[in-house]
C-alpha cells in the first residue's frame, strides 16, 4: 500500500474473518525474507509492505477497496499485539515464533479501527469481542 495514501476512507470496510485468515496465512508462508537475504527469513520494513500489497492484490484481484482495508488491518494487527490484553491471546513456542488464534486473526478483519498518533490501530475491546464471537463454542452448558 502506497502510505502517501490516506488510510481513513478504508477504515470502516470489512474483511470477511475467512479471507483474512487466508490472507495473513499466505502472508505468513511467504519465503520473501529469505529471498532477499535475511538470515532469518522474516520480512520487514518496506520488504513487509510491498509483500503485503502484493499479496493483498493477488487475493482480492487488484488493489481494490477490500485487498488496501486487508492490509490496513494487518499492519493495525501487528500493532495490537503490543497491547497486553492481546498478547494474552498469543503464545510463543520459541523466542523467533508466535501461534495466533484464527478467531483473532478472523477478528482483526472486523473489529473497529481508529486513527492514533497518525497510525491505524484497532478499538482493542472491540477486537477481543469481535474475537470472541469467532470461537467456537467448547462443551455443553
Amino acid at each position: 500500500m502506497n502510505t502517501t495514501n490516506d488510510p481513513r476512507p478504508n477504515l470502516t470496510v470489512r474483511v470477511d474473518p475467512n479471507e483474512m485468515v487466508q490472507y495473513v496465512q499466505t502472508l505468513m508462508m511467504a519465503p520473501i525474507g529469505a529471498a532477499r537475504g535475511d538470515p532469518n527469513g522474516l520480512p520487514n520494513g518496506s520488504v513487509a509492505a510491498d509483500l503485503s500489497a502484493a499479496l493483498a492484490e493477488r487475493q482480492w484481484r487488484g488493489n481494490s477497496e477490500v485487498a488496501r482495508a486487508a492490509q490496513l488491518r494487518w499492519g493495525a494487527l501487528n500493532r495490537a499485539f503490543g497491547d497486553a490484553r492481546v498478547s494474552s491471546w498469543t503464545t510463543h513456542p520459541q523466542r523467533d515464533q508466535i501461534h495466533i488464534p484464527a478467531a483473532l486473526i478472523g477478528a482483526a478483519g472486523v473489529a473497529r479501527l481508529t486513527m492514533a498518533a497518525q497510525e491505524v490501530v484497532f478499538d482493542i475491546p472491540t477486537l477481543l469481542d469481535a474475537t470472541l464471537e469467532l470461537c467456537e463454542p467448547v462443551g455443553h452448558a
